[in-house]
């Protein structure tokens, strides 16, 4: 694994206009814009390789856990509320399907003469199982940039766009048992209150759409704050008054979960299908980690992770709260107790768990976390986000990535569609 420098394209900010990724200027650290191709990340085929096996490996743990936990019926150490326990479980009993998924990954390994590591350490930090972003930017935006900077016989991981066609197809038809043209509701949150539009969410939910049409579906993009409840017909609508069958959300299993509708949850289960399904509440918390550890302890994947501090007193650890995001309310902790960093947020009344602390890589002074995808159940791809401290928040930069050595035998071939249709 390598850190290289990059000459930007020269019109890489239109480039990606065209292909719906709007928000790659948002400020991100010193004000630079959150898309940065002024580096990129090379990988061998073999650390790609473990990479995704690792994937593969951590996503099967976790259903394990989330049948561990179900069956156990361990929902009140996720902060579920109760009246959705039911809930949660009918969901998983009745494998509602999903989309995708994922993992934030720590990489590690010794340093060579040339600044170049070698991974031989690969440690889940979280799952984003429930709403992951950066998905627009690690499939069709580092695509283009790919092939646009490094040439038609250049490769990445990036199996993303065809493996969503590929699950919203057999979600369509397999698990909804639907023909061609069904409609498909998928929804984000317009606003934080002021009234301006979350560009990322709705770039993320345009790029799904266009996925989920060409799977066969008709997509109708709305907001979360336009729909309503039906007290006569006993269902969810939308703001034309059309019954919502089934909807993606881009939107929190757990603030849905405290909201006045929550009640209604489990009454119109029959009626409204949600993707991502309500069993995501499981992978989405962080006590995901300490169920983890328990079950699989000295996995080489996972890091030790408890409720309480006491058995990681005397290492570096991490605090973390079961529904942070973007790094909000993490506290770094060293072993002889000083904090060394905390980041501030909204997040931690629900409770804290505490995770050893990670070894990573650094470059540069920069340190990357890799985000690896799942689809359905299969490792789709990575894509990398950076800092210069040591907590990755909201202001880390999105870097592409490439494959440094030819592609190995069986890896697909060119996916250009996916830049295309995004």
């Amino acid at each position: 694994m390598i850190r290289v420098a990059q000459a930007p394209r020269p019109d890489w900010r239109a480039g990606f206009d065209r292909i719906g990724f709007t928000f790659h200027d948002l400020p991100s650290e010193g004000g630079r814009p959150y898309w940065q191709e002024e580096a990129a990340y090379g990988f061998a085929s073999a650390e790609i390789d473990a990479i995704e096996a690792a994937t593969a490996e951590l996503f099967a743990r976790c259903m394990d856990a989330v049948e561990h936990v179900v069956r156990h019926r361990r929902f009140a150490e996720f902060a579920i509320p109760t009246p959705l326990h039911d809930l949660v479980e009918r969901s998983w009993d009745e494998d509602d399907p999903t989309l995708y998924g994922r993992f934030d990954l720590a990489l590690d390994g010794p340093a060579r003469p040339d600044g170049s590591v070698e991974v031989r350490d690969i440690r889940m930090l979280e799952f984003n199982a429930d709403t992951p972003t950066s998905l627009v930017e690690s499939s069709a935006a580092q695509w283009q940039w790919l092939r646009e900077s490094r040439g038609a016989e250049s490769d990445q991981f990036n199996l993303l766009h065809e493996l969503l066609v590929e699950q919203w197809a057999h979600v369509r038809a397999e698990r909804f048992g639907v023909a061609p043209g069904a409609r498909l509701h998928l929804a984000s949150l317009h606003d934080g209150g002021d009234g301006r539009l979350i560009v990322e969410d709705f770039d993320t939910v345009a790029y799904l759409a266009e996925t989920a049409r060409e799977a066969g579906f008709d997509p109708k993009q709305i907001f979360v704050e336009q729909l309503a409840f039906d007290a006569d017909a006993r269902a969810f609508v939308d703001a034309d008054g059309e019954r919502v069958e089934r909807i993606f959300k881009l939107y929190p299993w757990e603030w849905m979960a405290i909201e006045q509708f929550a009640a209604l949850l489990p009454e119109t289960r029959g009626a409204t299908a949600w993707i991502e399904p309500a069993w995501k509440l499981l992978l989405s918390n962080k006590q995901l980690l300490v169920v983890l550890h328990e079950l699989f302890p000295g996995h080489p994947n996972l890091l030790p992770a408890f409720r309480s501090p006491a058995p990681l007193a005397d290492v570096d650890r991490v605090m973390k709260p079961l529904l942070g995001r973007e790094g909000g309310n993490v506290t770094l902790i060293r072993a002889d107790g000083t904090i060394e960093a905390e980041q501030p947020g909204d997040y931690g009344a629900e409770g804290f768990v505490f995770q050893q602390r990670a070894g990573f890589a650094r470059f540069d002074g920069r340190t990357p976390v890799v985000g690896s995808w799942v689809v359905g159940e299969t490792p789709a791809g990575i894509g990398i986000r950076e800092t210069s401290g040591p907590i990755t928040g909201d202001l880390a930069e999105f870097v592409p990535h490439f494959i440094t050595d030819p592609r190995p035998a069986g890896r697909p071939a060119d996916p250009d569609h996916a830049e295309e249709s995004a």
